[in-house]
């Protein structure tokens, strides 16, 4: 592909008239054609200049684990992410993505899609997913950046980053039986860009016909009885929580100490190397003992820089996936609040009922006299046919209710089977990540200082005299 400049991650697409102004101008020589895929191209829905895709960075250090974008060809449907393009709109800003898709699956008509998606549009996916599936897992999202972080939001390591944390959403969404089979989902991946957009405007306006999602509250307090298969899950999960927490801090800690020491230790080289100067009889040895030192620095400043991918931003994904769980218990046990306070209200009713019915029986064996009585019987009446009519409807409410917590329960447990394989993986994947990062740092300064003793005993043996 020709030279390539590492920082221009990604070209600039614009509307056709911008480029062709561009173009007219005498500016046009300033433009850096080497970072250009494939050259200038374009299409109906809009003029782009394609950016180079993330494979044409495959030679960077810094990016690691490209093999997880690959596409899993045993699978019935795979989904990889890739090629960012930075777009320039007259209102905004942003970067899509490539999604391409793969798919054995009888309800595809075709076996392979590829469009292009930015953030909001897998924001929209999840919450469409949740509305649909409000009792599944659904994963996470990669956080939307922080204010201080906008400034950085189109740099190499945040759009790296960022696409491969939805190269995981979506992998979760293609191996999970629920949520891969939604037809959302189907829509994300298939549509082209004018037809996901009246799509999107479509299920907008049902959206808000329907009327907002209630609210979660804190119902586990009031619940009259537990489950405790999912009260033990809420307890593990807070302690895994804390637990992550706890180790994302003190690496972070130990991170920043370890920046502050590889100031100390760059001092030396130089103090070393000078020093050598002034004695001709060790000058070998101190110029060793300097380039040791560089070494370790370096192997220093190399697990510094990698501590964000193999510590820090895992955890910090991991633990909104604990959230996400959290979530879905907090809905099963809103589910039970329903169906408990719809059965504490049937059996008032009936309670209701057998009381107005003693009463009726008593007025029955014992006739009233005088006008009081004479009018409480009706209203007893009265009110013995409404609750005839209200009682059966509270029934159906109370089974539905039943109905509905069974079902929560039984698609948390699946999910929760699914997750607890994942977290397993998950978890030793960051462990190993940090226990080879330390390896091959503590490895790089075994070797450094290694080569100066081997440098000391040829030098011996060279000169028997030197002491």
């Amino acid at each position: 592909m020709g030279t390539q400049n590492p920082s221009a991650v990604l070209d600039v697409i614009s509307e056709h008239k911008e480029i062709t102004a561009l173009l007219s101008k005498d500016s046009t020589k300033d433009l850096d054609h080497s970072s250009i895929c494939s050259g200038s191209t374009f299409d109906n829905d809009n003029s782009l200049v394609h950016s180079p895709s993330i494979e044409s960075f495959s030679s960077i250090q810094d990016i690691e684990n490209l093999a997880e974008l690959n596409m899993d060809e045993d699978s019935d449907l795979t989904v990889k992410i890739d090629n960012p393009e930075k777009h320039l709109d007259t209102m905004e800003t942003y970067i899509t993505f490539r999604v391409t898709t793969r798919s054995a699956r009888i309800e595809f008509s075709d076996h392979e899609y590829v469009v292009r998606r930015r953030y909001k549009d897998f924001l929209w996916l999840r919450h469409r997913l949740i509305e649909c599936h409000p009792f599944c897992i659904v994963p996470p999202l990669p956080a939307k950046h922080s204010l201080i972080g906008q400034l950085d939001r189109y740099s190499k390591d945040f759009i790296i980053t960022r696409m491969k944390s939805l190269n995981v959403f979506v992998s979760r969404i293609c191996h999970h039986p629920i949520l891969s089979c939604n037809e959302n989902f189907k829509v994300f991946l298939t549509a082209s860009p004018s037809n996901f957009a009246t799509y999107r405007k479509k299920k907008a306006s049902v959206t808000s016909s329907n009327g907002s999602i209630t609210t979660l509250s804190s119902t586990h307090s009031t619940l009259k009885s537990r489950h405790i298969e999912f009260d033990k899950m809420k307890s593990y999960l807070s302690t895994l929580a804390e637990k992550l927490n706890s180790i994302e801090k003190i690496s972070s800690r130990i991170n920043k100490e370890r920046s502050d020491l590889i100031a100390e230790i760059s001092n030396f080289h130089p103090i070393f190397t000078k020093w050598a100067s002034f004695e001709p009889q060790l000058c070998t040895t101190l110029e060793n003992i300097a380039h040791a030192l560089e070494r370790s620095s370096n192997a220093q400043s190399a697990l510094v820089l990698c501590y964000s991918n193999s510590m820090s931003i895992p955890i910090r994904e991991f633990l909104q996936y604990i959230e996400v769980v959290q979530e879905a218990l907090k809905k099963r046990e809103l589910s039970q609040y329903n169906y408990e306070m719809c059965l504490d209200e049937l059996n008032r009713r009936h309670t209701e009922k057998d009381r107005l019915l003693a009463i009726s029986q008593d007025s029955n064996h014992h006739p009233p006299t005088g006008g009081f009585t004479l009018w409480r019987q009706p209203t007893c009446d009265d009110k013995l046919e409404k609750l005839g009519a209200h009682i059966p409807q509270l029934l159906k409410k109370v089974e539905t209710a039943q109905d509905n917590l069974e079902m929560a329960s039984e698609s948390l447990r699946s999910d929760l089977e699914g997750w607890q394989l994942e977290k397993k993986q998950c978890i030793k994947k960051i462990l190993l990540d940090f226990v080879n990062k330390q390896i091959n740092y503590y490895q790089a300064n075994v070797n450094a200082w290694e080569h100066v003793t081997n440098e000391m005993i040829s030098s011996r043996k060279v000169n028997p005299s030197t002491k």
